[in-house]
């Protein structure tokens, strides 16, 4: 059986409907109504293994963004900690890698990594 086509006339358009909030289009969104993503571990080590695999293909942007993501996941992860810092640093933000080696140190001076990060840290600062 045949269905007879729909022809578009002006008659039967639907005009353009909104797609998005403008606010949200704009950049503009409430910081509130910016939730946090909730605590999840494999959520970020799959985000991490995605920012491995960009960061083999010196895809340095991708697997930044892919890092972040992880950390947001699990703001403790030592592992996407050290991956953002040497993707920073390969991508030659040398600033942004000190950062990051800083931020880590503050939040975990204790950790059996720190003298890694330490280390790292002064290696960036030369640069």
């Amino acid at each position: 059986m045949l269905l007879p086509a729909v022809i578009a006339t002006p008659q039967n358009r639907r005009p353009p409907g909104l797609i998005r909030d403008t606010d949200t289009a704009e950049g503009k969104e409430d910081a509130e109504a910016v939730k946090p993503k909730e605590y999840n571990p494999v959520e970020a080590e799959k985000n991490l293994q995605v920012g491995n695999y960009y960061l083999k293909g010196k895809n340095y942007d991708a697997a930044i963004m892919r890092y972040l993501e992880a950390l947001e996941y699990q703001p403790d992860f030592v592992k996407a900690f050290d991956a953002l810092a040497r993707a920073y640093e390969k991508n030659k933000q040398f600033d942004k890698a000190a950062d990051v080696c800083r931020d880590f140190l503050r939040k975990n001076p204790d950790s059996p990594k720190a003298e890694d990060f330490k280390s790292l840290l002064k290696r960036l600062e030369k640069k």
